[in-house]
């Protein structure tokens, strides 16, 4: 094939179908890995989230037992335990301890104040709102510091 014939491949009127034919092959093949790759990332986010479970939320009470359910992985309520920063453990009630992921991003409330980090102390009792990550902690996006439930003895006031 020499010059002459390239240059009436291009000129004929079969040139643009057969180049539109190969670029949307070339798009379809481009749209299916971009939906291998997502699909692989969220099955390997719940694959670490469920390894990890047990070990953050406590065992699974779903099998057996009328009425329960598994903890929620978005949020908790209770009482600040200890505090590594940038992490936390909060304990309520019939619940497991839930650890707790602070970062820069994390709203953090108490009355009609928005305070620092480093204003939380062990025994306050707040309500975090957030998101599960990899290792089966909940990522604060928000916690709201709540005054003491009656009959506990504390002090904390928001």
């Amino acid at each position: 094939m020499d010059h002459k014939d390239v240059t009436a491949f291009v000129n004929s009127p079969r040139f643009v179908p057969i180049l539109i034919g190969i670029v949307c092959i070339i798009l379809a093949v481009f749209i299916f890995e971009v939906g291998v790759v997502v699909g692989f990332h969220k099955a390997e986010f719940a694959e670490h989230w469920q390894e990890n479970y047990d070990r953050n939320f406590g065992p699974s009470m779903m099998y057996g037992m009328p009425g329960s359910g598994m903890p929620n992985p978005h949020g908790a309520t209770g009482k600040i335990i200890s505090i590594t920063p940038p992490t936390f453990i909060i304990a309520g009630g019939n619940e497991p301890e839930k650890i707790v992921r602070v970062s820069d991003d994390t709203i953090i409330r108490n009355g009609n104040q928005t305070v620092g980090t480093s204003t939380l102390a062990a025994g306050e009792y707040v309500v975090i709102l957030g998101v599960p990550n990899d290792e089966g902690e909940i990522e604060a996006g928000l916690i709201r510091v709540l005054p003491a439930p009656a009959g506990t003895g504390s002090t904390t006031t928001p």
